[in-house]
Formats: C-alpha cells, structure tokens, sequence
C-alpha cells in the first residue's frame, strides 16, 4: 500500500460510493484465460492478483499476475517498473500475441485498458 494512501485512509473515511463498473463495451470480445492460445493474438479481462519487478537483460521488468474466473496469464512490461494505475486488485483488459514467459502463457508489452477506477 503507497503512504499516501494510509494516510488518506487514516483522515478520510471511505465514502459509500458505488464503483464504477465496466462500461458493457469494455468486455466485448474478450475471452476465458483458459482459452487462449500460443502465437495467437487474445484479448482477455481479469483482476491484478500480484506484481514484481525482475531484471529481463539489461532492463527492468514488471510483471503481472492477471487472473479470471478460468486461469491466470502473466503480463509483462519491458523496460518498466511500473505503469500508472496498475496495482493488485486493478480489473484490466489487455491484448497481445499470448507467447510463454518462465513456463508460462504471458503476454508481453499488451494494450490495455482499464476496467474501473482504482482508488
């Protein structure tokens, strides 16, 4: 959890405020984890279960644990340490070609989208 956020949390109390949910067109087309393919491109939905940042070469990667209902897809950045937005509990869309990173179906430097707001 960022400092900032305690401390927001400590001074003000949540509001009961709805989340914002998925527009209806966010979703659209997206399909089970469990059903994508290797070398072949998938446009998949799911909630940030975990993050790390490991050295790939030279340069600094971060990686993504996303998660639905069916399996998990690891999504990875190249050169980054972090993207804006992007933490444990954030709901994404994102879509690439699915290739295998440590063992595992992942996708490298996705589009992406946000499926609600992170607060």
């Amino acid at each position: 959890m960022i400092a900032v956020d305690r401390l927001r949390r400590r001074h003000h109390p949540p509001v009961d405020e709805p989340v914002a949910e998925a527009p209806p067109h966010a979703t659209e087309g997206t399909m089970p984890i469990a059903e994508v393919r290797w070398r072949e491109r998938a446009r998949v939905a799911g909630r940030v279960r975990s993050l790390r940042v490991r050295p790939w070469g030279d340069a600094p990667t971060l990686e993504c644990v996303l998660l639905d209902d069916t399996g998990g897809l690891i999504v990875v950045f190249l050169g980054r340490r972090k993207v804006a937005g992007i933490r444990p509990g954030t709901r994404l869309v994102v879509e690439g070609t699915v290739g295998s990173h440590d063992g595992h179906p992942a996708i490298v430097n996705p589009e992406y989208d946000f499926l609600d707001s992170v607060l």
